[in-house]
């Protein structure tokens, strides 16, 4: 069996790419992914040193990748005691099609009004009109703005190995977990 042949057009891999200051949010690849609504991972430092990671919504502004959070998060903690910060993000698929960016520098936190419309810019990326105005979203009330200082992205969308275990359907399918299931009639509650 001949393998397949490299797809035409298109952008060809690009191995990891070390990428600083400016140039980070003029990367295509970085505006790519930015662009796109998905879910960001945002680790800071623990008091240990450990590295704190969670998953949160973000958006792209002139100054920064904004995240929405609360006063009384971990990651608040972790911040107001060292702002360096790394948030990974990236669209993963079946086999080798995968692109990403990991971007470290220093956060910003945010308070009070000023920190309302950095917040309600998130949340509009990821929740209706009526999904932002409930009382389960009315915590977030912290913008952390990272202003990027070097990143590493990567692209193995049109590699070879993408290609052929896509023309072959040799990758397998990634799962995702299911949502909760709740009792009719039950509210969402926090840490349940």
């Amino acid at each position: 069996m001949q393998p397949p042949s490299m797809p035409t057009g298109g952008a060809s891999p690009q191995p990891s790419r070390r990428l600083r200051g400016p140039e980070i949010l003029r990367d295509a690849l970085v505006r790519e992914l930015l662009g796109k609504r998905l879910v960001a991972v945002l680790s800071t430092l623990e008091p240990d040193g450990s590295v704190h990671a969670v998953a949160l919504w973000c958006a792209a502004t002139d100054a920064g990748i904004v995240f929405a959070t609360g006063s009384g998060s971990r990651k608040v903690k972790n911040l107001e005691r060292d702002l360096r910060a790394t948030m990974t993000l990236h669209d993963s698929r079946p086999g080798f099609e995968v692109c990403g960016a990991s971007i470290a520098g220093r956060v910003e936190l945010v308070r009070g009004a000023e920190a309302a419309a950095l917040v309600a810019l998130v949340h509009r990326r990821y929740v209706t009109a009526a999904g932002a105005a409930l009382p389960a979203l009315a915590s977030d009330d912290v913008a952390l703005v990272l202003s990027p200082e070097q990143a590493f992205t990567w692209d193995e969308r049109s590699s070879a190995a993408a290609a052929v275990l896509h023309e072959t359907g040799g990758a397998l399918p990634l799962e995702p977990t299911s949502p909760r299931e709740r009792a009719a009639g039950t509210r969402f509650q926090p840490g349940t």
